[in-house]
């Protein structure tokens, strides 16, 4: 059994075994020895013990024991005191390092060393192992070509996209300044450059970064203090931010609060499209606070947080398109309702889109509602409910100038005339009725249910008028042609009888 020695390495605990804990214990001694007339040699003992704790934590967890052949490995990655010390070790600089090892992918920082203002423009050229000064020109390259597109009539409908590209990019500086982190320690300067992370690295870039420190000029300190002076600026007017996303994600939660759990209890489509759109619309508001309050403490995002909320906002917004289309109603009006109900206090105006047309449609293609109709003159029913009975029923419709005949599915007959509405010979007293005004078409209905299925009896006012002025017409042109006929007998009989008086006549002048 292997004894085991327990030691704290950049601040965090382990177990050793024993000879794993006394090869460790040579190499870091080792490394005291080589930098103790080093004045940046604590610092890079530092960063070495914590790279050290970083490789054993990516293999192994802390609570683990540690084994003599994982320090065997660190120190092999890191490199002994002694090979530090060969300056004329081969290395392959391109590809490779000097134990053989392929170079690291290289991580986007910002390089302070090099930056003027935020050490975006040097990060972004040390990522891409180009001068800086390339990528500050490219900066303000759109800046200086503004007022050139202006000035010249062939190019002057460039200038606003060239202004406005100037604009996104300061934009995207300030986000970048913000959003990536800076190269500060040794790890982080090696890996923006995509150089194996050795005890030899550690040391060189923890020597070069102290003399640059030493060798910065005024002009550099003036522009870094200009830097944090502006970076202050941009956390006031975050602030200001911050209080308005707060105060828009408060009125958005009233409103979905107050209106989503009344348009489920109507329609539970309308109302998870509703909940679902007011999740779309604060999530990206939620992150903004998030991020501005990260920003306002100097701190980095957690990236597991921002994409847990960007995956809620895509689940939303795919449920909030699939349920608006299913939706019964115009999913945009309702929305529109929905806040016209809050803030006028009138919970009435959240239902004024619920028309029965859109709820008998909806019914119609989401819960095996059919629809059937029948019209006679100016007679018209319509049979609502579910497929197979309304199938059954329409079979069976009788429509005639005297009323409706109907039989149901348990074979009872349905009436519908003068003497009211029955069943099987007995009278219905739970019925509705409606009246349309309209001028085009007037109607009266009568709307009752026998069992599952809505029965809608209407008779249309229009024909019947129409019908009743023809009746008036043709009786006024019968008693026309009975008078004018009466006229032509009475003008006959006078004929005749004039004729009479004149042989008369004659006959006395004989």
């Amino acid at each position: 059994m292997n004894e085991i020695k327990k030691c704290s390495i950049a601040g965090v605990s382990f177990t050793l075994e024993r000879n794993a804990y006394d090869t460790l214990s040579e190499y870091l001694q080792s490394l005291h020895a080589t930098y103790k007339d080093d004045p940046d040699g604590e610092e890079i003992i530092a960063d070495i013990e914590a790279r050290i704790a970083e490789l054993i934590l990516s293999t192994q967890t802390a609570e683990a024991v540690i084994a003599k052949p994982l320090i065997d490995n660190i120190i092999k990655q890191l490199g002994s005191a002694e090979e530090i010390d060969e300056e004329a070790s081969e290395r392959h600089a391109e590809t490779e390092d000097k134990n053989g090892n392929p170079r690291i992918p290289r991580r986007l920082y910002r390089d302070l060393d090099n930056g003027k203002l935020g050490g975006v423009c040097a990060g972004i050229a040390r990522y891409f192992d180009t001068d800086p000064a390339w990528i500050r020109l490219a900066v303000f390259l759109p800046l200086i070509a503004t007022p050139l597109f202006s000035s010249m009539h062939i190019f002057n409908w460039l200038a606003p996209f060239s202004s406005n590209l100037f604009g996104l990019i300061v934009l995207g500086y300030l986000i970048m300044w913000f959003a990536v982190p800076p190269a500060t320690s040794a790890r982080q300067k090696l890996e923006m450059t995509g150089e194996r992370i050795t005890a030899n690295s550690i040391r060189s870039t923890t020597q070069a970064a102290a003399r640059d420190e030493r060798e910065r000029s005024i002009i550099a300190n003036l522009v870094a203090a200009f830097g944090r002076f502006l970076l202050i600026c941009v956390k006031i007017v975050t602030l200001f931010i911050l209080i308005g996303l707060v105060c828009g994600a408060s009125v958005l939660a009233l409103v979905a609060i107050t209106t989503t759990p009344a348009i489920m209890a109507e329609s539970a489509i309308t109302g998870f499209a509703l909940g679902a759109f007011f999740i779309v619309i604060t999530m990206p508001i939620v992150a903004l606070i998030y991020l501005s309050v990260m920003l306002l403490i100097s701190r980095r995002p957690n990236g597991k947080a921002v994409l847990v909320m960007f995956l809620i906002w895509l689940v939303a917004l795919c449920g909030m398109i699939v349920s608006s289309i299913k939706s019964p109603v115009k999913f945009d009006r309702q929305i529109e309702n929905a806040f016209e109900s809050v803030f006028e206090n009138d919970e009435e105006i959240l239902f004024d889109e619920f028309t029965e047309e859109e709820i008998t449609e909806f019914r119609q293609q989401f819960e095996n509602v059919e629809v059937a109709s029948r019209t006679n003159d100016n007679l018209t029913v319509t049979i609502q409910g579910p497929s197979d009975e309304v199938q059954q029923m329409e079979s069976t419709i009788k429509l005639n100038e005297k009323g409706l005949t109907i039989t149901d599915g348990e074979g009872k007959l349905v009436e519908v005339n003068a003497n009211g509405i029955t069943v099987d010979g007995e009278k219905i007293i739970n019925y509705t009725t409606e009246v349309n005004n309209s001028e085009e078409n007037p109607s009266q209905a009568v709307i009752f249910s026998v069992g599952d299925v809505k029965i809608r009896f209407e008779e249309g006012l229009a024909k019947i008028a129409e019908q009743a002025h023809s009746e008036i017409i043709k009786g006024w042109n019968e008693a026309v042609d009975e008078y004018k006929e009466s006229v032509r007998e009475a003008k006959r009989e006078i004929n005749a009888a004039a004729k009479e008086i004149k042989k008369e006549a004659e006959k006395l002048n004989q």
